[in-house]
This record gives structure tokens, C-alpha cells and sequence, in this order.
């Protein structure tokens, strides 16, 4: 994100305290939940306190006024050296502005989400472009639980074995006993493809709560190690019907997040996140790629979206 960005518009002490009070609200309930990350939480925090502030100054008083034309121009508000924000700042800001109104809808107001119908260039040209760590916290709330054993769940589920680097293919045949510790779990034996080789796959500390969610569930269902963690259908485990299933999991979740539309988003993009927090996290490439269970170092480099020129 851009620094001194200048959408800390001064706000007024008369005006606009409703939706101070609402964002407030929101960023007390992030901090309180398992879906944001210490850093994610600050800056999305930060970000939604300088949409509040803005619309103080623009005299919106209640979330219900918001329209798309005052989140357009937070998202495209400049920077304070006068300078149109970068792609990655504006993509960001409205990351965050959707996390706010679903925010708001789980907390029971009233409101819409106008962001749906702001649209912005892709991020990158490549075909699967990891998601960013908001747009990762925006997606574990679009898969929030509903019912035990619900489609949420399932969805949850598929998603925390995203971000473990499996696979598609793999997370529909990762069995219960593949978990390392039904109680606690943190590592899943992935089973490998014919393009990917067998390997460990670390859970999120959000994965390991739904995971173990799932595995207090199957217990109470009389599940033995042999019973399939997520997927139900009739598919051969590992093969294409099951593989189409996962995929539309995750796709969904994808698309409760807003994110489906993005022509560089597709269901790897969660596999891919995970692999670049390895790299950015001081993991050499080559470790990287063993633990995605990659053949190729340039398809790896790839995947993390890591030019080799530059990084």
C-alpha cells in the first residue's frame, strides 16, 4: 500500500459518528475472530478507519448511505504526493471496504456492498496470481460455518487444505488419517498427483480450527482413519468428478468473497498464496517447491508469481 496515502481525510466531531461507531464495531469483531492474521487486522483496520473518516467529511451518516461512487473514490483517492494510487493499493482498499460490509451483514445491519459493482484491472497477467493475505482473510469469511456438516463446512474445509498447498485433486482424497493429531492438528499427509509428489502440508492457524471442527464432527459420526476428510460424492477419490467437486468449492468461496470475477483468480491462486508465504518468509525456492511438491523450479517461480529477474 502506498505510504501517507491521503485518504486520512480530517473528520468532523458532528458528523459521520454512525458509521464511526459501525467501522468500530467491524474492527472489534476482526480482532475478536480466528480470521485475520495480527498484520492483516492492522491494516485493514487502518484502512476502513480512513474510509469512516472520509465519509465524516462527506457527511455520510449512516452505512445504508454509502453508495459505489464513495467507495470508487476511496479506492481511487491519491496518494498525499498528488499521485493516482497503485493497482496493488487500490485492489487493497477495496479488499478491505468488502470485508467491512460483510462484516456488517454478519452483524446483522442492513446493508449492501457497493464494491461488487467496482470493477479494476487484474492485478497480474498470469492465469492463477496468489492471493493477497486480505483477500485470504475476506475468503475465510466467505467461508464461515454454517450448520454441522453444512456446505460451509465442506467449503471451509477445502479451503484450509488450500492454504496447506494441497491441491485440488489431493484435498479430495486426503483421508481422517492422514491428520496428525485429531485433536490438534497441524500437518496433513498429502497423497501427491501424477504432476506433484507426496509431502507434509502445514495447516493455518485458522485451518487447524475448522480441520479439527471437521474431525469432532466425523468422531461423533463413527469415522475411521480410512473415511474421506471433505468430499461426499460419488467420484473415485483423487480422480476428475472428485476433482471437479473441490474446485467448485473453492470456486464458491472465490465467489462469496467477490474474487471470481478477477481474471487472474482461479482456485490454485489459494495453493499459490501458500506457497509464496513460505518464500517471503525466508524459505529457499527450492524448499518452496518441495513443499507444493513441485518438479519444476520455473513452474514453482510461476505459481508464487516470482520473477527470477527481479526477486
Amino acid at each position: 500500500m502506498d505510504d501517507n496515502d491521503s485518504t486520512t481525510t480530517t473528520t468532523s466531531a458532528t458528523t459521520g459518528r454512525g458509521v464511526d461507531d459501525l467501522v468500530d464495531q467491524a474492527v472489534t469483531a476482526w480482532s475478536t475472530g480466528d480470521d485475520f492474521t495480527a498484520q492483516t487486522l492492522d491494516r485493514c483496520g487502518e484502512t476502513v478507519r480512513r474510509f469512516a473518516r472520509r465519509l465524516s467529511a462527506q457527511h455520510v451518516t449512516s452505512a445504508a448511505a454509502i453508495t459505489l461512487e464513495h467507495c470508487r473514490g476511496f479506492v481511487d483517492a491519491p496518494t498525499t504526493k498528488g499521485v493516482p494510487p497503485e493497482l496493488t493499493t487500490r485492489h487493497a482498499r477495496r479488499t478491505a471496504l468488502r470485508m467491512l460490509f460483510r462484516t456488517w451483514r454478519d452483524l446483522g445491519h442492513d446493508v449492501g456492498d457497493p464494491t461488487l459493482d467496482l470493477h479494476l484491472p487484474a492485478r497480474t497477467a498470469t492465469a492463477a496470481r496468489p492471493l493477497t493475505d486480505p483477500e485470504i482473510t475476506l475468503c475465510r469469511a466467505s467461508a464461515r460455518l454454517g450448520g454441522a456438516g453444512g456446505a460451509s463446512l465442506q467449503r471451509a474445509v477445502c479451503w484450509a487444505l488450500g492454504e496447506a498447498t494441497a491441491v485440488s485433486s489431493e484435498i479430495s482424497a486426503i483421508r481422517v488419517g492422514d491428520v496428525d493429531d485429531r485433536q490438534a492438528p497441524r500437518w496433513i499427509r498429502l497423497p501427491g498427483t501424477r504432476r506433484h509428489n507426496p509431502r507434509l502440508g502445514e495447516l493455518t492457524g485458522w485451518g487447524t480450527i475448522i480441520v479439527a471442527r471437521q474431525l469432532d464432527l466425523l468422531d461423533q459420526r463413527h469415522s475411521t482413519p480410512a473415511t474421506l476428510l471433505t468430499y461426499r460424492g460419488q467420484g473415485v477419490p483423487g480422480e476428475a468428478v472428485a476433482q471437479a467437486a473441490v474446485c467448485n468449492a473453492l470456486g464458491a468461496v472465490l465467489t462469496l468473497a467477490g474474487l471470481a470475477a478477477e481474471r487472474d483468480v482461479r482456485p490454485a491462486s489459494v495453493r499459490n498464496w501458500a506457497g509464496r508465504q513460505l518464500y517471503d518468509h525466508g524459505m529457499p525456492i527450492e524448499r518452496v517447491a518441495r513443499r507444493l511438491g513441485a518438479r519444476s523450479l520455473d513452474t514453482i517461480a510461476t505459481d508464487i508469481g516470482l520473477d527470477w529477474s527481479h526477486d
